[in-house]
């Protein structure tokens, strides 16, 4: 990790907060987005780690990137260079790991879960991408009026979910719609209807609004601000108290969620549940995890673990990796880092899922954009 950046960035916005107040950003505030950019123009690094925690291994060095994601197979990374000015585009990169390649995607992207092949959005579409023969197939096309909101395959490659919206559609509770794609035929349809508050409905934010259970039979989205399920099987919908989506771990046994201020481990066949804070606050999550992203093997996963606030307005983490053996931490020495200006980012687990990969990314961290109004893309 890049330690000088974390300590001399932390104290050009400690100082920032004191002397330039959010509220007001002005020439100060300038200034001080120009001297964090120039300290964090740093070569982005993405590292494979051992389950053991005893290899650490640089696998690809890329120019300073902010958001990125591995391949199934470890062999591509699809990586994103955030625009920090109005008008600056977030551009789309794909690295080759074999051939050390560096190239810009035509549109925003999210890769497959069983093989290399992204569902990428070029020209307001959404497509099937290769990025072995950089083939494209189209799978929907959308309008200025009708954009796609998010978007997501099914573990098994079987059926794509995807949430469009209808600008010219007076009635809220029918305005965004659910659709499920056959992917081998390609024929979709609707599966419901419903609203979405303003802060989900951009399609250039990002926002994550489908979850795929596991075994494919089971798709989670957002809708009329609850958490619904979709039972591909009977065609039948749920409304769950979930605040936010669950995970579950890749056999269903074990799930992950947060409620009441913390997160909590289930196991689904007894209903016990064990909080994965180090010390349960009612009205904290200091300490707790935030997320897990389980191994596609077993119950092994790996973290990200809120520690507590920092005095340069962001926060202070770690990656908690647990196996069956043992438990430690990520950076591997001990330390923590700053959330958004050492922006330290897990990429995703080895197909058998005996290591996973880590990105340590360019700043993110609010005073980088202009006006201090931290934007996605």
């Amino acid at each position: 990790m890049k330690k000088t950046k974390q300590l001399a960035l932390a104290a050009v916005l400690l100082a920032a907060s004191v002397c330039s107040p959010l509220a007001s950003p002005g020439t100060s505030a300038a200034s001080t987005t120009s001297t964090t950019t120039n300290a964090a123009a740093q070569p982005s690094k993405i590292y494979r780690i051992s389950l053991d925690g005893k290899k650490q291994t640089l696998i690809a060095q890329l120019p300073a990137v902010h958001r990125a994601s591995m391949s199934p197979s470890g062999r591509f990374v699809y990586a994103e260079k955030q625009g920090f000015k109005a008008g600056e585009p977030t551009i789309p990169y794909l690295y080759d790991s074999k051939t050390k390649q560096l190239r810009q995607l035509s549109g925003f992207a999210k890769w497959a879960q069983s093989k290399d092949e992204l569902l990428l959005m070029d020209q307001a579409s959404l497509y099937r991408y290769n990025p072995l023969t950089n083939q494209k197939t189209l799978l929907v096309k959308e309008t200025a009026d009708t954009p796609i909101l998010d978007y997501a395959l099914a573990p098994d490659g079987h059926y794509l979910t995807f949430i469009q919206s209808d600008r010219k559609e007076p009635n809220l509770q029918k305005r965004h719609k659910l659709y499920l794609q056959d992917m081998n035929t390609l024929k979709m349809k609707v599966n419901d209807q419903f609203s979405l508050p303003a802060e989900e409905e951009s399609s250039t934010q990002a926002v994550k609004l489908l979850y795929w259970i596991p075994t494919s039979k089971k798709v989670l989205y957002k809708a009329n601000g609850t958490i619904k399920e979709l039972d591909l099987p009977t065609g039948l919908k749920y409304t769950h108290s979930f605040k936010s989506f669950p995970s579950y771990s890749n056999d269903m046994k074990l799930r992950f969620d947060v409620k009441e201020w913390h997160g909590f481990i289930t196991d689904l066949q007894t209903g016990k549940s064990v909080p994965t804070a180090d010390n349960p606050h009612p009205v904290s999550m200091d300490r707790d995890l935030t997320k897990v992203f389980w191994s596609p093997t077993g119950h092994n996963y790996v973290a990200e673990k809120f520690l507590f606030t920092s005095n340069a307005q962001d926060a202070i983490e770690q990656l908690v990796v647990k196996t069956a053996n043992q438990t430690f931490t990520y950076p591997l020495d001990g330390s923590s880092y700053l959330d958004t200006i050492d922006n330290i980012q897990f990429l995703g687990w080895a197909a058998d899922g005996k290591s996973f990969f880590v990105g340590d990314l360019d700043s993110v961290h609010m005073s980088r954009f202009e006006g201090w109004q931290s934007r996605v893309r």
